[in-house]
């Protein structure tokens, strides 16, 4: 049951108890609920018992059922910056505002994707598993690192992220190109990369790695026919959303050896299963959705998000509207 004062709702989040949060909300009036919300039944209802007007969400699904059930409901926070969780067509057609938080982890993205890459192309993961094994492999009995400087890296998207990536890359004299319809030539001059159609950057790649947000139009935009233009040997990293890449047409790739080996912070569905064959590839270099974490970038998470929150509410609140819908879409977690 809701009481008198204004409520937020933390549907869901795996970082721990909300105090950065509270700290936010609370000296202004705002009551803070915490829930652990896995299905749209469990949001409807946390959201009936709480009253709350507004959500922040980190995996919960925010569907149209959840915001059709939920009216009272007028701003929805995700925590980070994908907001592939909340239904943006029924939130613009319900007067919801949805909004993430942008700026909380770009950096960290960036480093990660760039370990990723160095980590591929130097053959991190298929030495260090040989010498795990107690083989400690000679030269020769793997494919040789490669030498960066050599080396062509494609970057698929070149948002705030994307173009922190091209700088780190040619510090090591790594070649960078990149395809992203919405950037302009004079901002990838600063860079440091060069403009390409998104045929040419498959074809030169010795490694791409991705940076698009994940929508209806982007899902599986890396498929076989994409992988397979790629220089035989090649290697793919994706820090963005599991949803963007074909997982068959990747397994088929490293299967055949058209990849060498692949890095991944993002799954098709998290967590992934246990005993998921590609865990256990050693071509494969995997971390859990990390990519974003710091240890100062989730205290700034955590409390831009309980901002962005009280921006809306205070917005809608002052306006008195009915209908306000605001959104930021870049990629990352």
């Amino acid at each position: 049951m809701s009481s008198g004062s204004p409520t937020v709702l933390v549907t869901d989040c795996d970082m721990g108890p909300a105090d950065l949060e509270r700290a936010v909300l609370e000296p202004v009036g705002w009551r803070l609920v915490e829930a652990a919300c896995r299905t749209e039944d469990e949001v409807v209802a946390a959201v009936r018992e709480s009253g709350a007007s507004a959500l922040l969400v980190q995996y919960a699904p925010i569907s149209r059922r959840v915001l059709q059930e939920c009216p009272d409901v007028r701003a929805v926070v995700r925590y980070g910056v994908g907001l592939d969780v909340i239904d943006l067509e029924a939130a613009a057609e319900l007067g919801v505002t949805a909004l993430n938080v942008p700026d909380y982890g770009s950096r960290e993205v960036a480093d990660h994707a760039t370990a990723l890459l160095l980590s591929l192309l130097r053959g991190v993961p298929a030495w260090s598993a040989a010498a795990a094994s107690g083989s400690w492999p000679a030269r020769g009995d793997l494919p040789d690192p490669r030498e960066l400087a050599d080396c062509t890296v494609g970057l698929l998207g070149l948002g705030a992220i994307a173009q922190q990536v091209a700088r780190r890359l040619r510090a090591f004299d790594v070649v960078v190109v990149a395809s992203d319809p919405f950037v302009a030539p004079e901002v990838a001059r600063e860079a440091g990369v060069e403009l390409v159609a998104p045929e040419e950057l498959w074809a030169r790649s010795t490694a791409v790695s991705v940076h698009v947000p994940l929508t209806a139009g982007t899902r599986g935009l890396v498929g076989a026919e994409q992988l397979g233009a790629m220089p035989r040997g090649g290697f793919l990293v994706n820090t963005a959303r599991g949803g963007l890449v074909d997982r068959g047409a990747l397994e088929d790739a490293l299967a055949s050896g058209q990849l060498a080996g692949a890095g991944l912070d993002v799954w098709w569905t998290e967590p992934a299963a246990p005993d998921d064959p590609l865990l256990a590839d050693p071509r494969v270099l995997v971390t859990p959705h990390v990519a974003w974490m710091s240890t100062g970038s989730v205290g700034r998470l955590r409390t831009r998000a309980a901002q962005r929150a009280l921006e809306a509410l205070g917005a809608l609140r002052s306006s008195g509207a009915t209908e306000t819908t605001g959104t930021t879409g870049t990629t990352g977690s």
